[in-house]
């Protein structure tokens, strides 16, 4: 079974999805490394996530990104577990529908949004919430996400502070622990 790590930019899907990998002894799949991937081998130029997006626009990058992830659902192999790590807005993007929960079992990461703000501020605001009232406009993406989350969520982790990194893998290595003998059952 996969576990599938969702959530806002910053919330610590790739660094908390790393650690769960390593701690189930299970391979660690991050969506936008393979969007990145995908897009070097057809543009030959070596972009990350934020750079492709900038440079092609949403709508160019909403559709590499579905393109991986509907690569991954047909891919899945239900002998191999795996730790997928979604991009923030993996979860909205129109090109995805109900498929997506084909890719396994999905944890939603939840933190406030203040936490969140202060984490994407401090490496650079992306170019969607630049200009005029960025922290609105960032609420704004927050509550609209953050119904697909939970729509999606077979299990959510909030955090009502900004938590440091161990601690918070611990805790949520073992709410998923607590979650896997559930999941187990439901097979």
């Amino acid at each position: 079974m996969n576990l599938v790590i969702c959530g806002m930019k910053h919330c610590g899907k790739s660094t908390h999805g790393r650690f769960i990998a390593r701690k189930f002894s299970c391979p660690f799949i991050d969506t936008d490394e393979l969007l990145e991937t995908k897009y070097f081998e057809q543009e030959k130029n070596p972009l990350n996530s934020r750079e492709i997006y900038n440079l092609h626009g949403e709508d160019y990058f909403r559709s590499l990104e579905a393109g991986v992830i509907h690569s991954l659902i047909t891919e899945k192999d239900e002998n191999e577990n795996k730790v997928i790590a979604l991009g923030g807005g993996a979860p909205s993007n129109p090109e995805l529908g109900p498929e997506l929960k084909e890719l396994g079992r999905f944890i939603y990461l939840k933190n406030t949004p203040q936490v969140l703000f202060k984490r994407i501020a401090a490496k650079g605001l992306p170019k969607f919430l630049q200009g005029e009232k960025p922290y609105e406009k960032f609420l704004q993406l927050y509550y609209e996400r953050e119904r697909r989350y939970i729509e999606l969520a077979d299990l959510t982790i909030e955090f009502d502070r900004d938590v440091p990194a161990k601690e918070a893998g611990h805790i949520i290595s073992a709410r998923i622990e607590e979650k896997l003998n559930e999941w187990q059952h439901l097979r």
